[in-house]
């Protein structure tokens, strides 16, 4: 640092700092001195002991000072000088509105500039920055444009050299460059760390710089520096969190979300909800991506859709944590109010965890011809009559692509003349493919009659079948295919779906009994239900109890499982017709719980059970359907043991 003091005949106190000591200063040192003759008032350069506290008062109040050379009719040179207390950048601003505001339709030739920090003692104890920037205006047009826009961009820069909160709001109203609102959010997340250290730490550059990198160049663009370094502060915290939540309960599914409402400057302004969200999986196998998310949200908001190009998702390969984030937005652009986010701040957890996908591998199953053959003689054996409605039996073979494939084995009683299965096929409006295997005279009724078996496959696309997790519900498209069946050939009897399909009309009347219940807890009430303990139960069981006991279930799996493990305490339920316990436990807890409860001698037409694992704890749940208070002592006495 070289310091130059004036002498006294200059009447000019003046300190020059310059810090490049192997070149010399002097030719600067008078360009700054020139700036600050051509800015200050004369009386105030000259020292005049008496005055001192007033004259500094007066320079005070005239900082920043602003001044510019006349502009002539075009071509012609312009000179902007600028003198204000020192601020990181200030001068960078100060080129940046000259170089490239002054004409906003095109970046002006910037002849010269010169920038310097100085002192006057006698005015002002604080750093001083100086600066001067020539342009060249080619055309009468470019000095007419500059006229007009001299004013606003004189108050801009004012504001913007004394404040770096407005110099950032003034440069990203009027458009960043990418590299410039990069490198807002650098210092946006520096200043962070050194003022909320306990919160963030320089782990956070590597959070900025992989969502810097990923994001698209049109997010940057669209979104200011403030909310982009927001996104990034937040992502930090929610992998912080979940790194301390899953050290304290590893087996657990944890799930933690953030709602940043902003505007997004596309060819329109529009409101947009962003949404985050931190979550962990609980095996190798799991997927949860923007599509999982997005089709979550639309469970409870089903009008918005996600904001093209606005999505963020990062999970490390060797970690099981993975945060995201997307932006949604209502088809008129209105902005999302109060309710909605509350809504979604309560039932978007649920709806996450049901929307988790379990990749699996595709299972390679040969068709067994025995069992054709044998499902050909057993429907056979069914016709007797002329007028025996048709016999069917569909069996799932394989998935191919998005395609779910079937086999078809159909036994009925036809006239010789009557059209074949095939020929009805393609008469009907069916989407349902037929791929022929064979058909097959199996036997006569009244000598005229013909038993004709017809095998076939069929293919239905996945995709009206696929849960929320991704999973294919066989169920559905095995129901699809029968009523598509009864469409072309009339009603069919499924010879080996009747017990399906009576479970699937008695879970459509639980769902209805349950109500929301059952729409925040859809895959978990599927799961519970054909988990219930022996088969014929699921049917025999009163919808009312059914509904209790899934009740109990969602109870037990909202208590803290580590208190209760650590007191050895269970959930228990009873009135006056049955007796329902929950109980957590694992797995060599499990195997000691249902032999005690074996040895127990429960009549088995009146005892069911349901095990399931719900975020890496199981439960294990009972049911007692008596009215005999003994026996239900008898069932309670079991678990306490």
């Amino acid at each position: 640092m070289v310091l130059i003091k004036e002498t006294q005949e200059q009447q000019l106190e003046f300190d020059f700092e310059f810090g490049c000591p192997n070149i010399g200063s002097e030719y600067y040192r008078d360009g700054a001195q020139d700036l600050i003759r051509r800015l200050v008032p004369l009386d105030l350069l000259q020292e005049k002991g008496t005055r001192l506290p007033i004259e500094r008062a007066r320079f005070a109040d005239m900082l920043p000072m602003l001044a510019w050379s006349d502009l002539s009719r075009g071509p012609c040179t312009l000179s902007v000088l600028l003198l204000c207390k020192y601020r990181l950048n200030a001068c960078n601003f100060f080129y940046d509105m000259i170089s490239r505001w002054l004409l906003p339709q095109k970046r002006v030739n910037v002849e010269l500039f010169f920038a310097s920090d100085v002192r006057l003692p006698h005015l002002s104890e604080d750093l001083l920055s100086v600066a001067e920037i020539v342009i060249y205006l080619k055309s009468v047009q470019d000095v007419e444009e500059v006229r007009r826009n001299l004013h606003a961009i004189e108050t801009e820069i004012r504001l913007g050299v004394v404040s770096n909160y407005h110099a950032r709001r003034i440069l990203e109203f009027k458009g960043l460059s990418s590299d410039g609102k990069t490198a807002m959010i650098q210092e946006k997340i520096g200043s962070l760390i050194h003022s909320h250290s306990k919160d963030f730490d320089r782990g956070m550059f590597t959070q900025m710089q992989q969502f810097l990198v990923t994001c698209q160049e049109t997010f940057k663009n669209e979104r200011d520096y403030h909310h982009i370094s927001r996104i990034i502060s937040n992502l930090y915290s929610l992998r912080k969190l979940l790194k301390q939540n899953i050290d304290v309960l590893p087996t657990k599914r944890h799930i933690h979300l953030k709602f940043l409402k902003t505007q997004i400057a596309s060819q329109n302004s529009k409101n947009v909800l962003g949404i985050l969200v931190g979550l962990n999986f609980l095996s190798d196998h799991e997927v949860f991506e923007t599509a999982h998310l997005a089709s979550a949200i639309q469970k409870h908001l089903s009008t918005v859709r996600p904001v093209e190009g606005s999505y963020f998702i990062d999970r490390a390969p060797d970690s099981s944590t993975q945060t995201i984030y997307l932006e949604i937005e209502k088809p008129n652009g209105v902005d999302f109010t109060l309710e909605e986010i509350q809504r979604l701040r309560a039932h978007l957890p649920d709806q996450i965890k049901s929307h988790i996908e379990q990749l699996t591998h595709p299972i390679f199953m040969p068709r067994n011809e025995e069992e054709v053959l044998r499902n050909i003689m057993s429907l056979s054996r069914q016709l007797r009559f002329v007028n025996d409605m048709p016999q069917v039996t569909i069996s799932f073979d394989e998935q191919k692509g998005e395609d779910l494939c079937f086999t078809v084995v159909m036994l009925r009683v036809q006239a010789a003349t009557a059209p074949n299965v095939q020929e009805l096929f393609v008469s009907s409006k069916t989407d349902l493919k037929y791929i022929p295997d064979r058909v097959r005279r199996v036997g006569h009724l009244r000598k005229k009659y013909v038993k004709e078996a017809t095998v076939f496959r069929t293919l239905v696309h996945n995709a009206a079948f696929l849960r929320y997790d991704h999973s294919v519900d066989l169920y559905k498209a095995r129901q699809h295919i029968l009523s598509q069946l009864c469409k072309i050939v009339g009603v069919v009897r499924d010879y080996n779906g009747g017990m399906i399909d009576r479970q699937s009309q008695l879970l459509d009347l639980l769902k209805g009994s349950l109500g929301k219940v059952a729409e925040q807890h859809h895959m978990l009430l599927e799961k519970f239900y054909y988990a219930l303990n022996p088969i014929e139960m699921r049917t025999a069981i009163d919808i009312e109890h059914i509904k209790q006991f899934f009740l109990l279930l969602l109870q037990a799996a909202k208590t803290d499982f580590h208190m209760r493990k650590k007191s050895g305490d269970f959930l228990y339920k009873q009135d006056a017709k049955k007796a329902l316990a929950i109980v957590p436990t694992d797995a060599v807890q499990k195997k000691a719980l249902v032999e005690r409860m074996a040895k127990a001698n429960l009549p088995t037409h009146q005892f069911a059970s349901s095990t399931l694992e719900i975020e890496g704890i199981l439960y294990v749940g009972y049911l007692l359907l008596s009215e005999d208070k003994a026996l239900q002592q008898q069932f309670l006495a079991a678990l306490e043991a």
